[in-house]
């Protein structure tokens, strides 16, 4: 009877708690140092040197791969998901920003003109003139900008609807200590004045205001690259 008990026991959790293994790469390569997130479960390891990982995951959990010099990837773990089979997770390199370019106003060079020779304006009136735009009795951009005015009201009234929300609130809401703690590297200790760090950031606001739970994760990882190098300085 024991037997059985303990074999009913060993196949339940092993339905409901199962590993998901793999290997991250990119350009053809292993990628290290990569964060293995189940955000469900708030757990995280760390990809092997040669870029294979592997978490306890169970079904309807998400599992997020992060790297700061690559965007996230993110699964979703259903009932039809194999855990015997090996993943093959391929990230992609974060786009460079494009510097502003800025345009001045420049003098108009007209091909093949001689210099000293005056070029008459053209008046959009005279007689003969069209520069292609079909006439009708309606300001078209008029009541473009009317439309554009009232879809814009109707979002910021929604906007208005949301309840404010504090950053270091909505931290504590959306994660414990203990996961913060194991997922950033730092020591429970150094929380509070870790978040207060963050807060300090005008990005934060930023991020209470996407309500995106793994935007959030995506930010405190990067703020705590900075807060422990501060302190090492220190």
């Amino acid at each position: 009877m024991e037997r059985i008990l303990l074999l009913f026991c060993f196949s339940i959790s092993f339905c409901f708690s199962q590993n998901v293994k793999g290997k991250i790469m990119a350009d053809s390569l292993p990628i290290s140092n990569v964060e293995v997130i189940n955000i469900t479960q708030k757990e995280v390891v760390k990809a092997n040197k040669d870029g294979s990982f592997q978490i306890n995951a169970s079904t309807k959990n998400w599992i997020s791969f992060y790297h700061k010099d690559y965007d996230v990837v993110k699964i979703y773990i259903d009932s039809l998901f194999d855990f015997s089979k090996s993943l093959e997770i391929v990230l992609i390199r974060k786009s460079e920003k494009i510097e502003e370019v800025v345009v001045k106003n420049a003098t108009p060079y007209f091909k093949d003109v001689n210099k000293g020779i005056s070029v008459a304006p053209v008046k959009s009136n005279a007689y003969g003139f069209s520069d292609g735009t079909a006439y009708t009795g309606v300001n078209l951009m008029a009541v473009g900008k009317m439309l554009f005015g009232l879809f814009k009201n109707k979002d910021k009234e929604v906007q208005k609807k949301r309840e404010p929300i504090q950053f270091l609130t909505f931290v504590r809401r959306s994660y414990n200590d203990d996961f913060l703690a194991k997922s950033l590297k730092l020591e429970p200790t150094e929380m509070e004045a870790f978040l207060s760090f963050c807060n300090f950031d005008e990005k934060s606001k930023e991020i209470v205001e996407s309500y995106d739970e793994m935007v959030l994760l995506q930010f405190l990882m990067t703020k705590s690259e900075e807060y422990k190098k501060l302190h090492q300085k220190e």
